[in-house]
């Protein structure tokens, strides 16, 4: 089983062509062929099949590459600890985020880092639990900050609490409920539901059912960040959202929080990883910089 043959299924995968692989790894398209031909062969088992659109992977194809990814991943890992411990400081880390340290200490803990290791490629992803796991757990990822539920987390996957997000309910300045205090005010306002751990609107929802209220009015779905504003600043919906994404939002002039004195959830942002697949050194340097301005941000 060659290692360089599990790169270039992966690339197959994630392009969906042979052509456009061979290109990408430099490779005649017949001699890409003949490697993964060579690697059904020792597996006996048929990994790919071809379509009118390109290539995808058959049900051994999906079994395999779960450990075809990890084997990549570990050994890439692997390499950069040595190198790293060298003093050699390249290599990759790559990781998902919620919004919440996205639009909060990630671009300061960011700049930090690559001042401090320059030669050190750094992948972002938007990504929130349980969404990631996958990720997590093929090493696709590095580790993921995310909100959850401790008690919800899968038990393979380290957790270590980040800091607290500060959540609040948002609308139109003009909004009839603009000044509304107490949740009870809201029970017939329509809401946007924006991502949150468990499921979207579930902040919102246990908010309600704290307070023996009837469950909130869903108005739209919205599991993107970027669009929730524009959304709120076009609609008389309400929504709940990280502090930080509305203290940096292009609606500002058009939007405010609702002074609701009812206690809302706080979510607790983690840094996920798998327990049982080391960090690199980059790795662990960088989520020592996020902490590091997470707890100057509190």
């Amino acid at each position: 089983m060659k290692f360089q043959t599990l790169q270039a299924l992966i690339c197959i995968e994630e392009v969906g062509s042979l052509r456009a692989a061979a290109q990408l790894i430099h490779l005649s398209q017949p001699a890409l062929s003949a490697a993964i031909q060579q690697l059904e062969d020792e597996l006996k088992a048929p990994l790919l099949v071809r379509t009118k659109r390109g290539v995808s992977l058959t049900a051994f194809g999906h079994a395999f590459m779960k450990h075809a990814r990890l084997i990549v991943s570990e050994s890439r890992r692997a390499h950069e600890v040595i190198e790293q411990m060298r003093g050699h400081w390249e290599g990759q880390v790559t990781f998902a985020t919620s919004p919440a340290i996205a639009l909060g200490p990630l671009p300061q803990a960011l700049s930090a880092f690559l001042r401090e290791f320059p030669a050190v490629t750094v992948h972002v992803r938007d990504g929130l639990y349980p969404s990631v796991s996958p990720q997590l757990r093929d090493g696709t990822l590095d580790f993921a900050l995310t909100a959850a539920h401790k008690h919800d987390i899968d038990a393979d996957l380290e957790v270590q609490a980040l800091h607290v997000s500060d959540v609040v309910i948002v609308g139109q300045r003009d909004h009839p409920q603009a000044q509304a205090t107490r949740l009870a005010e809201l029970v017939d306002c329509s809401w946007a539901f924006s991502s949150a751990p468990r499921r979207p609107g579930a902040i919102i929802m246990d908010a309600f059912a704290r307070h023996n209220l009837p469950e909130p009015k869903l108005g739209i779905v919205c599991e993107s960040f970027l669009a929730l504003p524009g959304i709120l600043a076009h609609t008389d919906m309400l929504t709940t959202m990280p502090r930080g994404l509305y203290d940096r939002n292009a609606y500002q002039d058009r939007l405010c929080i609702l002074p609701i004195q009812d206690q809302l959830p706080s979510p607790t942002i983690f840094v996920l990883r798998r327990h049982d697949l080391p960090l690199t050194p980059a790795a662990a340097g960088l989520i020592r910089w996020i902490q590091h301005f997470a707890h100057q941000s509190h």
